[in-house]
Parts: C-alpha cells; sequence; structure tokens
C-alpha cells in the first residue's frame, strides 16, 4: 500500500528538479508534514519566519532579485490570509510565488475547528492558478494526480508573464507522524521555454509605422536592469526624431536619456504651447511609471499610436491611445526599427527645456540644509557604486525621482500596488539573495509598519538602512489640501511616539542617528563603511520637507534660471 503521505514527501523533490532553490518556512502546526518533507529535501534552503506578511515580503525579495521560482510555507487559518499583501504584490510584479498553504480537509470547514477557514482559492484575484491536493495518497490515482498538480503550479508560476500560484494542502490528523523515507520517483512536467517573434508582415508594418512618425517618444516604466536594452535606448536617443525617457526605476540612464520627467513635465504643463512637446508615436516599455506629470501630459496630448511592448497586462491603457499590442522582447523589437531616416528636431526641443530644468534643478537643490531632500541629495552622492538602492513608496521614491539617475546603481521598489507594507522584508530579502551591498531608503512609517522585517535570522552585514523620520506621512501634506486636511491632518499623517533607536536594538542592529546638517555626510559615510547591518536614523522636518518639495516644482516652472 502507498504511505497516505507519500504526497506530501513528492512535493519538494518536484520542486527541486523544477530548479527551486529556497523555500521560506512561516512555523506552525496544520503545515508540520510540509515541514519535515521541505526541511529533508538537501536540494533546497530552508528558512524559518515567523510572521507571515514579512515572510512573504521575504520571499518576494528573494525572487525579485533571483527571477527563479521560490516556495512559501504556512499553517492553516489566518496565517494564510497574512501572506495575501505580498502575493498581491507578487502578482502585479510578475514574481513567481509557489505558496503553500496547509489545510484541514473539507470535512472539517466551517464547522467550529480551530485555525480553519475557507481557503480553496483564497487569493483568487492575485494569483495566475490554484491548485487543492488530495487529503491522502494511499491509491496510486491519488498520488499521480498529486504530483501532477504540484509540477503543473511551479511550471505555471514561471511561465511568462510570471506570477504566484497557490498550492492549497488539506492534512487529515495526526499530523506529527514519520513520512515516507524517500520520494517515489514523482513525474515532473515541464513546458519548454520559447521567444515570441513576429512574423515578417507585422515586422514590416512596424518599420513603415516607425517611419511614418517624425515625434516619437519611449518610455520605460519599472524594468530590471539589462545592460543590452540600456545600450539600445542609448542609441535611440542619439536619434534626432526620438526621445527616450525613463524614470530611476527603469534602470536606464544615458547622456541623451531625460531620467527626470517629474521635474521636466511638470515644467511643460505650466507653459502655453505645450503642443511643441507631443508625440505622435508613443511606445512604452515595461510596467507603470509614478511620474503624474506625465500622465496628465500625454493623456491631454495623445499620440496618434501608441505601442504597448513587454507589459505582462497587455491592455493597461493608461495614456487613453493604446493601439498596438506588440508581443515579444523590447530588445528585439526595438533593434528591427529603421534608425537614422527621419529628419526631425523633436529630441532637439526636449533637450533645449531639459537644460532649463537642470539649471533650476541645480540652483533649487545646492544649499538643502537637513531635511529628506538633503538626505537625498548625499545618499546619491555616496551609495557606494555597484549597490542596490531599495526604496519605500511614498516620499522616498518620490524624492529620488527629481534627482538624476545614476547608471552604477540599481533601484528597486514594491510598485506593483504601491503599498507601504513589506517594503523592509522585501529589501532585506533581495539583501539575503544578492549579498550586494543594499541600501534601504525609508520613512518612519513605512520602517515602523514593517519593522518585523528585521525580525529573523538572516539579515546580512552587506544591508544598510536609512530612516528619514519626519514624525509621521509627510505624503499628505505633499499632496492634500492644507485648509481641507487641517482639522483632521493626524487622521493622514498620523505622528507618532515610536522610539527607533529601541526598535532597531530590540532586533540586535546597530543604530546610529542624525539631527544637524552639518553630520549629514559624516553619518553617510559612517553608514556606509560600518561591517555590519546599520540602521541610520535622520530626524527631518516635517514643515521644512513640505516647504521644499513645493518650492521645487515652482522653481521649476519660471521661466528662466538665473543668470
Amino acid at each position: 500500500m502507498i504511505h497516505f503521505r507519500q504526497g506530501i514527501k513528492n512535493i519538494p523533490e518536484i520542486c527541486a528538479r523544477h530548479g527551486v532553490k529556497k523555500v521560506i518556512i512561516a512555523p506552525g502546526s496544520r503545515n508540520a508534514p510540509l515541514i519535515f518533507a521541505f526541511t529533508a529535501q538537501q536540494e533546497l534552503e530552508c528558512l524559518s519566519i515567523t510572521d507571515e506578511r514579512s515572510a512573504a515580503y521575504f520571499a518576494l525579495g528573494i525572487a525579485q532579485q533571483s527571477g527563479e521560482a521560490v516556495a512559501l510555507v504556512c499553517t492553516s487559518g489566518t496565517a494564510v490570509l497574512n501572506f495575501a499583501p505580498a502575493i498581491a504584490e507578487a502578482y502585479y510584479q510578475n514574481l513567481p510565488l509557489l505558496v503553500f498553504t496547509a489545510d484541514r480537509p473539507a470535512e472539517m470547514i466551517d464547522q467550529a475547528d480551530g485555525q480553519t477557514i475557507r481557503q480553496t482559492n483564497i487569493y483568487a484575484n492575485y494569483i495566475k492558478a490554484s491548485f487543492d491536493l488530495p487529503v491522502e495518497t494511499i491509491v496510486s490515482a491519488d498520488l499521480e494526480f498529486s504530483d501532477r498538480q504540484v509540477s503543473q503550479a511551479i511550471d505555471t508560476a514561471v511561465l511568462y508573464p510570471q506570477g504566484p500560484v497557490q498550492i492549497n494542502v488539506p492534512l487529515r490528523e495526526p499530523i506529527y507522524t514519520a513520512l515516507p523515507e524517500t520520494h517515489s520517483l514523482p513525474k515532473v512536467i515541464k513546458t519548454l521555454a520559447s521567444d515570441t517573434l513576429l512574423n515578417d508582415k507585422s515586422v514590416q508594418a512596424l518599420r513603415a509605422g516607425w517611419l511614418s512618425h517624425k515625434r516619437k517618444l519611449v518610455v520605460f516604466g519599472v524594468f530590471p536592469k539589462d545592460e543590452t536594452l540600456n545600450a539600445l535606448a542609448r542609441k535611440l536617443a542619439d536619434e534626432p526624431d526620438v526621445v527616450v525617457l525613463c524614470e530611476n526605476l527603469s534602470n536606464i540612464s544615458g547622456d541623451n536619456i531625460i531620467t527626470q520627467p517629474e521635474s521636466l513635465f511638470s515644467r511643460i504643463n505650466s507653459k502655453e504651447n505645450t503642443d511643441l512637446f507631443a508625440p505622435d508615436l508613443l511606445i512604452t516599455i515595461g510596467h507603470s511609471v509614478i511620474c503624474k506629470q506625465l500622465k496628465l501630459y500625454l493623456r491631454a496630448h495623445q499620440p496618434a499610436e501608441q505601442w504597448q511592448l513587454e507589459s505582462s497586462m497587455p491592455y493597461v491603457d493608461t495614456y487613453k491611445s493604446l493601439t498596438s499590442i506588440i508581443p515579444g522582447k523590447a530588445l528585439n523589437i526595438l533593434s528591427a526599427l529603421p534608425l537614422g531616416e527621419t529628419a526631425s528636431n523633436f529630441s532637439g526641443i526636449y533637450r533645449t527645456e531639459m537644460q532649463q530644468v537642470k539649471k533650476l534643478h541645480e540652483e533649487f537643490v545646492k544649499d538643502a540644509t537637513l531635511s529628506d531632500m538633503a538626505v537625498t541629495i548625499e545618499l546619491l552622492k555616496q551609495t557606494p557604486a555597484g549597490s542596490v538602492l531599495h526604496l519605500a513608496n511614498s516620499t522616498s521614491v518620490r524624492w529620488t525621482q527629481l534627482f538624476p539617475t545614476r547608471s552604477d546603481l540599481t533601484y528597486l521598489c514594491n510598485r506593483g500596488t504601491s503599498g507601504i507594507d513589506g517594503s523592509l522584508s522585501t529589501a532585506a530579502g533581495y539583501a539575503y539573495a544578492s549579498k550586494q551591498p543594499t541600501v534601504f531608503l525609508t520613512g518612519d512609517l513605512s520602517f515602523i509598519y514593517d519593522s518585523n522585517g528585521l525580525w529573523n535570522n538572516y539579515i546580512g552585514d552587506n544591508f544598510k538602512i536609512i530612516v528619514m523620520n519626519n514624525n509621521g506621512g509627510n505624503i499628505f501634506r505633499f499632496i492634500g489640501d492644507k485648509q481641507l486636511m487641517e482639522k483632521s491632518l493626524d487622521f493622514f499623517t498620523t505622528p507618532h511616539q515610536v522610539k527607533i533607536k529601541s526598535l532597531v536594538e530590540a532586533y540586535g542592529l546597530d543604530y546610529r542617528c542624525c539631527d544637524k546638517t552639518e553630520d549629514l555626510e559624516e553619518s553617510l559615510k559612517n553608514l556606509f563603511s560600518a561591517d555590519k547591518a546599520t540602521v541610520l536614523e535622520i530626524f527631518t522636518d516635517a514643515d521644512l520637507n513640505t516647504e521644499n518639495y513645493k518650492g521645487y516644482f515652482k522653481n521649476i516652472i519660471r521661466m528662466t534660471p538665473n543668470p
């Protein structure tokens, strides 16, 4: 007779043969058989993280770094729900998480049993697929079905577009019983990797369309660092009829590439003759952009055509001008376009305006006193080449958007759902997997919200954290109406009494602080030279931060810089 837990024993073997390397396990009781099975599989590295929400974001950070599937394991009940925020983020970032959720058998659901909720397809809107395994595998048909479900789940997660899947594992008592000594040579099913290639007719149509337009705007959204694509973007940006526009999260930069779009389009949108900058062909590549001013401009000046490349959600019409969805890799598509054949001064118009933006930018930031702006300036000066800069959402990522992208850094941020939850855990997971110098820039609320991201044994010496503490959610001061919010401001900014020093020391990390302009440079130097994981808390003034942010854009839209 087949052992009733043979299917459980086979799961880690199937994972390993699919190339899974890391498993994040949140402790519990109902998932004990899964813990026994995974920790016995020598090819897999198993990590234990108690807080399920943090564990899931930690796994997301590993997947973000490697592009490979990462397994997650939890017990039944609300533990399953605690995974949900990171699963939603992984879904919108197209990251492959294999979510193994231990469950009670069907006859025990809604029977007032402990740690029991309805778990089947619980993440329905935020996963590629959900799979339910048989409770027991004492007959060969059930074992074959279980093995196939696990193999299909992993294959589904890693196929383009990648994304999370749920494998729900109902387990009948007794829970704490020995598993079979060996797996049963489970069958593994894989889809062979392939590339989508356009046919000759489609290529010719694109080439003709490209040549028919003299004002082309190429916008890169969030994109992993790719030096080959970056080289092609630089080549495109040298064309007189092409403007290439990126944010730092695009990880694309070059002499003629615009990497400060929020600054530029704030200025453009303030002008009388805005049509001067309107493209007739818009090409969008990758995920979303943050730049609100760009979105406002392109929605008001819709191009004749918009081509969408490498978008995992192909019908996203952010700019209300989508005409063509082009499958395949952006590198292959753009390489096929005929360059050097269109006379135009479209890029010159942008270059002239960008020169004004750069001058106005330098005028404003050169004498910044201790503030979020000053921290960002000094951070971008001092961060060692080759580092990864992880950015929390809200103000941290927006401050860095105002400055030119450094080509020797990798920029990352959880922009799938853009929440503040889990950003610290994600950065910690990335740092653990990469071993590269990793810097996490965050505000105080994001840090406190996800402080359990430090509650694990995997925080490496390569991880450095900068907390800009302005005592609350400062972004609401930037974007809200001051008079309207005056009486209820605390309900937006949520000022607090949390002592970050005590919090950091409780987790065993080194702590440093800075509260003076003259100490900022040295504080950052000391942070980057520290040989342990360290948190640098920098105290800034919320009113000054607001004044700087709003003043920056008022300055950018001035007619001309000072001589």
